[in-house]
C-alpha cells in the first residue's frame, strides 16, 4: 500500500492510499481464511472449511464488504502514523466498494491542529513578581489563627441582627414530599451562625438580617439530589427561633494557647509568629512562581499568530457552559439562562466573554504541545510514578491502590499524563527565558498609587 498527502490548507489535510490488485487480491484471502476458522458449516471442520464451501453460504459483496472495513483503518492508522498527523476529531472519509482483480484507492481528510512556528524562547524576557511580607501582614495572619481558635459568647443584646453578627438558633427542619406531606427530620437542634461566613446559605442570612431575639422565622430551601428522588422530596422548611447574638473572643496569644493549638509541635509564642511566617513565605513563593509561569505562557503567545480551528473553541466553550451549569445547579439551583437573567447580565456580553476566554485556552494548550513535541518533552513511566505518589500522599490514601485506580481508568491516566507534560513543558519555559525578578505591587499599593 502507498501513501501520499495531496492536499493541505491550514488545518484540513487529505491524503490518498493506493492498494495494488494484488494487495487486494491478499486482502480477500486473508478474509476468506477468517471466515473459514470462525464459520459453523456441516460437515467441515473449523479452519478447513474451503474457499469454494464458504462461496456457497457467504455472498462475494459480503466478504468484500469486510475486506474493506478490514484495510481501510488500518490504512488510516498508517497515514496517521506516517504523516505524524494530530487529529482534532475524527478523519472523514467515503470509500467505495472495492472490487478483486483490480486496484484500489481512497482518499479521507484530517482536520489536524495547526502548525505553530515557534520563536527563539530563550531570547523572550519575563518578569517574576516578589511579593514580600510586611508587618501588618504578619500581624493580620497572626491575629487571623488566633481568631480561629477564639471562643463565641452571648452578648444578651437586644437589636436587629445585622450581615456581621454571629447568632445563636434553635432550629426544627420539615422534609416536604410531593405528594404534601410533611416529615420532621430534625427537632430543637441548636447551633451558632455566622452571617458573613461565605459558605453561608444566602436564603437563611437574608430571613436572619433585620431579626432580634426571641423572633421566630420560617425558611425553605429546595431539595434535590439521588436522596431528594429517593424520598420524593421536593424542598426543606427551617422553623427558627433567635435564641440570641453572639461575639467571637479571639483566643489569648500565650505560650500556653500555642502549644495547645499547635498540639505540641511550638512550644512558644515566638515559635508560632516564626511559623506563620515560613508559611506565608512559602505559599508567596508558590504565587510568585505562578505568576512567573502565567507570564512565560502570556508572552509567548503573544509572539505567535496562529488560525485556531473552530472545532477546538465550540469543544472547549461547550466544556466551561458544562462546568459552569454545573455549578450553578450545585451551588445556586439555576441554569445558565437563569443566572443570566436574574443577574442582569447581557447575554451577548456573556458569550463573547466566553468565546475569548476559550480562545485563550485553546491557543495556550497549542503552544504549549508545540513546545513540548520540539524539544521532546514526554511524561514518562518514572514521571507518572512520581506523580501518582505525591497525589496518594496529598489525599492521604493507599499509593498502590490509588495506582490501582489510576491505570485502571484511562481517561484519567491520561490526564494525570498531560498534567505533568504540561507542567514539565513550564518548568523548561522558564528556565529557558530570562527571567527578572521585580517587587509585586499589593492591591492597596496600586489602589494609592492610582490616587496620588
Amino acid at each position: 500500500m502507498k501513501t501520499e498527502i495531496i492536499s493541505q490548507e491550514k488545518n484540513i489535510v487529505e491524503a490518498k492510499a493506493h492498494f495494488t490488485a494484488e494487495e487486494i487480491a491478499s486482502a480477500v484471502n486473508e478474509t476468506y481464511n477468517k471466515i473459514s476458522k470462525e464459520a459453523n458449516i456441516k460437515g467441515f471442520r473449523k479452519g478447513k472449511v474451503p474457499r469454494r464451501a464458504i462461496e456457497l453460504y457467504f455472498p462475494r459483496e459480503a466478504v468484500l464488504a469486510e475486506t474493506l472495513e478490514k484495510i481501510v483503518p488500518d490504512a488510516v492508522d498508517k497515514m496517521v502514523e506516517e504523516f505524524e498527523l494530530k487529529l482534532i476529531c475524527e478523519p472523514e472519509l467515503k470509500p467505495e466498494k472495492i472490487e478483486e482483480g483490480k486496484d484500489y484507492e481512497f482518499s479521507v481528510k484530517f482536520e489536524v491542529t495547526p502548525e505553530i512556528e515557534l520563536p527563539d524562547i530563550a531570547s523572550i524576557e519575563i518578569e517574576k513578581p516578589i511579593f514580600k511580607i510586611t508587618d501588618q501582614m504578619l500581624q493580620a495572619q497572626i491575629d487571623s489563627v488566633m481568631d480561629m481558635y477564639g471562643e463565641i459568647v452571648p452578648t444578651y443584646e437586644e437589636r436587629p441582627l445585622t450581615k456581621d453578627d454571629y447568632v445563636s438558633v434553635k432550629f426544627d427542619t420539615i422534609v416536604c414530599h410531593e405528594d404534601g406531606s410533611e416529615t420532621k427530620a430534625e427537632e430543637s437542634q441548636k447551633t451558632e451562625l455566622y452571617l458573613a461566613a461565605p459558605n453561608a446559605r444566602p436564603e437563611i442570612v437574608e430571613a436572619l438580617i433585620g431579626k432580634a431575639p426571641g423572633e421566630k422565622l420560617s425558611v425553605e430551601l429546595p431539595l434535590s439530589g439521588p436522596e431528594a428522588e429517593k424520598d420524593h422530596a421536593v424542598k426543606s422548611r427551617y422553623e427558627f427561633e433567635i435564641l440570641g447574638i453572639m461575639k467571637k473572643n479571639a483566643a489569648e496569644l500565650t505560650d500556653e494557647k500555642i502549644t495547645e493549638i499547635s498540639g505540641g509541635r511550638l512550644k512558644t509564642v515566638d515559635e508560632f509568629k516564626a511559623d506563620v511566617e515560613r508559611r506565608m513565605k512559602e505559599a508567596n513563593e508558590a504565587r510568585s512562581v505562578e505568576a512567573m509561569e502565567d507570564n512565560a505562557v502570556f508572552t509567548l503567545c503573544d509572539k505567535i499568530e496562529v488560525e485556531l480551528p473552530q472545532r477546538l473553541i465550540d469543544r472547549q466553550k461547550a466544556s466551561m457552559k458544562k462546568q459552569q451549569e454545573e455549578r450553578l445547579k450545585r451551588e445556586n439551583k439555576l441554569t445558565i439562562d437563569e443566572f443570566i437573567e436574574k443577574s442582569g447580565m447581557d447575554k451577548n456580553i456573556y458569550e463573547a466573554e466566553l468565546d475569548a476566554a476559550a480562545k485563550n485556552i485553546v491557543k495556550q494548550a497549542l503552544v504549549l504541545e508545540a513546545v513540548a513535541d520540539e524539544n521532546n518533552i514526554e511524561c514518562g513511566p518514572d514521571d507518572l510514578t512520581r506523580e501518582i505518589s505525591a497525589v496518594a500522599k496529598r489525599a492521604g490514601v493507599d499509593e498502590k491502590k490509588f495506582q490501582e485506580y489510576i491505570y485502571g481508568d484511562t481517561n484519567r491516566l491520561y490526564d494525570m499524563a498531560n498534567k505533568v507534560r504540561r507542567r514539565k513543558t513550564l518548568d523548561y519555559l522558564v528556565a529557558t527565558m530570562k527571567v527578572t525578578e521585580k517587587a509585586a505591587e499589593e492591591p492597596d499599593e496600586a489602589e494609592e498609587k492610582k490616587a496620588d
